[in-house]
């Protein structure tokens, strides 16, 4: 059985530079082991002289008084002998008399890589950017002056672990200088990226390139604001020296690094909406004077021109556009405990204790559809222990860093950045009918509620505050995505009378359950039992997204899969897609007439009642709902029991793995490999989560089943989609220069 002995040291994060300069301690004589910070020494291989002539070099190199710096370089600086200064061959690739002097590039003495190279286990370049000097292992062994040079003057170097501690064995006893080369932005889990030091660090705008993205080259070490570099004198004492009293002595020096770290994680996804004129249930033109403004199934413009050759041309992707998306990030403080702001059990109040992050407090990203927003944790503080691990403290602690985050997010697209165009209907006497707006959906991230549970206009409702409380815990350096459920009614009746009865918080027409195509002679007010679902958009002309080379309208080139195949027509719909989001456009009525009985859109926004003006009329216009952190106004907002929403984390080497696939839309069976359980399909319900609560069920409204019938068995499939047109929020990462090759 080893036997070890544990030498304690003082954290180094008193600011105290002299403190544990060196260390001795008293050996007891069985010991195989020395262990001391998160470093070990075998006592068999070192001890064979009762004296020595070398020491032991200890230390951490720590940030934010108390967190250990990973992959830090650390050197005992040899000055260039008088004879190697005289071989030109040796002096061009080691110039340095100090650790000032530079080489024939103006670059100081340092140890941090001249070339990026792949790392076999993350495959990201590392680091992103090379700045330093320091040679790659194939320059070392196959060029004889750096391989002597490397040997002579390289000897006693090191690099932090993972708690930022390193050791140098053997190092001559006497006054030393001890060198240390570090890249915040190459420093394990608490790297830190470009558009971070701008907005947390305070460094200008002027020491990045492309908006933010990268840092500007120099040779000079100094101006770039990711390198640090510092030199400390150090006493050597010996390792190995009293024989009489049993002890050994080391030699500690921790550095500090001047920049306060600060860990980030970045949320990033596609998006698209429907066309300027197209409104999701607004009328059918073969018939105008029985329009329905809740004919969700319906869509305008639709059909009846050289480019739209039938009814389902409003479906086609060729119909579709994208734009610049605009979110709202609500999140709980820090002092706000986990146990408060837990769903179930918590005490926090979204209204009051959350808060808006204000958009100088992360950075956006946007192009053609696609969005990145970085965002820095504030909640979790830890500091490094003694023994290397991860310890938290309070979070108004002055040491330490934040790991996570709470919160969620609201996306849409605004009428001034996606305007829509608005109606008149007229009658046969070319009388005013009624006028028709454009709404078009926005969504909450997460958001999930069985049937008849969805937020609703009543404020005092228990379904309201479990909407407000579902949130994510983000971590840091992760990356997230979003996920939504397609949902969409289909009301075949133009006979207001049949409509009412509310079930299920939908139009007593509309269909999601029943199973085949069996219309109603005998008894014309039944509910029909079409190839229906509250979301199937390949039922016929019913759904957002078409697919395929259909009517002439050459979806395919947009790359989007489908799940269903409806006659021929593949479409996408009643089910879960990862990465993209859509954002449908529907009509509200301003003006209503007789027939709508105060119907002032579909139930696919929100729920109706017959001649219920208030309630109806509430998601349609400005509200005083809360929503979290003092805002207000849920108008637009998709209802919860139908528009079923998630936040994924997307792990690096998934999106690695999309990348190397070439399309667009894909399934999980054309990128083998991904992390399947952090994302969303028909067959997989979420374990409960204090954040997110109990999912009810895989998908809402007995979507995500096989061919989009509700019928069906679950659709095991994974559905993905980089984006839009010119969208791919794949490749939108690399372009950004946050994932690398």
């Amino acid at each position: 059985m080893n036997k070890s002995q544990r030498i304690y040291l003082s954290s180094g994060d008193t600011g105290n530079d002299s403190q544990d300069k060196y260390i001795q301690v008293k050996l007891e004589q069985d010991v195989e082991t020395l262990d001391f910070m998160s470093l070990r020494i075998g006592t068999a291989d070192v001890y064979q002289n009762f004296n020595a002539d070398y020491g032991v070099l200890v230390g951490r190199v720590i940030a934010n008084g108390g967190i250990g710096v990973q992959n830090a370089k650390i050197s005992i600086f040899i000055p260039v002998s008088d004879a190697d200064a005289e071989n030109s061959e040796i002096y061009s690739v080691y110039p340095y008399k100090t650790p000032r002097d530079k080489n024939n590039e103006g670059k100081r003495y340092n140890l941090l890589p001249r070339v990026s190279q792949k790392n076999p286990e993350t495959n990201q370049l590392e680091p992103k950017q090379a700045f330093g000097s320091f040679p790659i292992k194939e320059e070392i062994v196959g060029n004889l002056p750096f391989l002597d040079a490397y040997k002579k003057y390289y000897k006693y170097t090191a690099l932090t672990n993972n708690a930022g501690d390193y050791m140098i064995f053997g190092v001559p006893v006497g006054t030393q200088v001890v060198h240390m080369s570090c890249d915040i932005t190459d420093i394990g889990e608490y790297s830190m990226n470009p558009a971070s030091m701008v907005i947390n660090l305070g460094y200008p705008e002027s020491q990045f390139t492309d908006k933010n993205t990268r840092i500007k080259p120099s040779n000079d070490l100094g101006d770039l604001p990711n390198i640090e570099t510092q030199e400390i004198t150090v006493e050597i004492r010996p390792f190995w020296g009293d024989a009489e009293n049993f002890e050994i002595g080391i030699t500690r020096q921790d550095f500090r690094i001047r920049a306060t770290l600060t860990n980030s994680f970045t949320i990033f996804g596609s998006s698209f909406t429907d066309s300027a004129d197209t409104m999701r249930g607004s009328e059918d033109s073969n018939d105008p004077a029985t329009s329905e403004i809740r004919d969700f199934y319906m869509i305008y413009p639709n059909g009846n021109t050289e480019t739209a050759p039938n009814d389902d041309y409003g479906l086609a992707l060729a119909n579709k556009r994208i734009g610049k998306i605009t979110e709202t990030i609500y999140y709980y403080p820090p002092e706000i405990t986990d146990a408060e702001c837990d769903i179930n059990t918590g005490s926090a109040d979204p209204e009051s204790n959350m808060l808006i992050l204000d958009p100088s407090q992360y950075s956006v990203y946007t192009r053609n559809g696609d969005f990145a927003f970085i965002i820095s944790c504030n909640r979790d503080r830890v500091v490094t222990d003694e023994f290397g691990n991860k310890t938290p403290v309070d979070y108004d602690n002055p040491n330490g860093v934040f790991t996570t985050f709470r919160g969620f997010v609201v996306l849409e697209y605004t009428v001034d950045d996606a305007p829509m165009t608005s109606r008149t209907h007229t009658d046969s006497n070319n009388k005013d009918r009624t006028q028709v707006e454009g709404l078009r959906v926005k969504f909450k991230f997460p958001q999930h509620a069985p049937e008849e549970q969805s937020f609703n206009y009543n404020q005092s409702s228990p379904y309201n505050v479990t909407w407000r409380k579902q949130h994510m815990k983000f971590e840091a350096q992760k990356f997230y995505s979003f996920s939504k459920f397609h949902g969409c009614t289909a009301n075949n009746v133009d006979t207001d009378s049949r409509n009412w009865g509310n079930w299920k918080g939908f139009f007593n027409r509309e269909r999601y359950e029943e199973v085949s195509y069996k219309p109603s002679t005998a008894n014309p007010d039944d509910r029909h039992t079409d190839l229906n679902n509250a979301g199937r958009d390949g039922t016929f002309n019913i759904g957002p997204i078409g697919v395929g080379n259909y009517s002439g309208w050459n979806n395919a080139q947009y790359g989007m899969i489908p799940n269903c195949d409806i006659s021929g027509s593949p479409r996408f719909g009643a089910n879960w897609l990862n990465l993209t989001i859509y954002f449908p456009q529907t009509g509200y009525a301003i003006n209503p007439y007789k027939n709508v009985s105060g119907v002032r859109t579909s139930s696919f926004l929100a729920t109706q009642f017959e001649d219920n003006g208030t309630a109806n009329a509430y998601f349609v216009i400005d509200n005083t709902m809360p929503i979290a952190g003092g805002d207000s106004n849920t108008k637009w907002f998709g209802r919860s029991d139908l528009h079923w929403t998630d936040i994924l984390e997307v792990p690096l080497d998934d999106i690695i793995r999309m990348k190397g696939y070439g399309g667009k839309g894909f399934t999980e069976q054309n990128v083998p490999g991904l992390t399947l359980d952090n994302y969303r399909n028909g067959d997989t319900k979420p374990d409960p989560t204090p954040w997110k609560g109990t999912w009810s069920d895989n998908a809402p409204l007995r979507g995500g089943k096989e061919n989009g019938q509700p019928q069906n068995d679950p659709d095991e499939r994974f559905y993905f989609y980089k984006g839009f047109d010119t969208a791919d929020c794949i490749e939108f990462l690399y372009d950004l220069g946050l994932v690398t090759e």
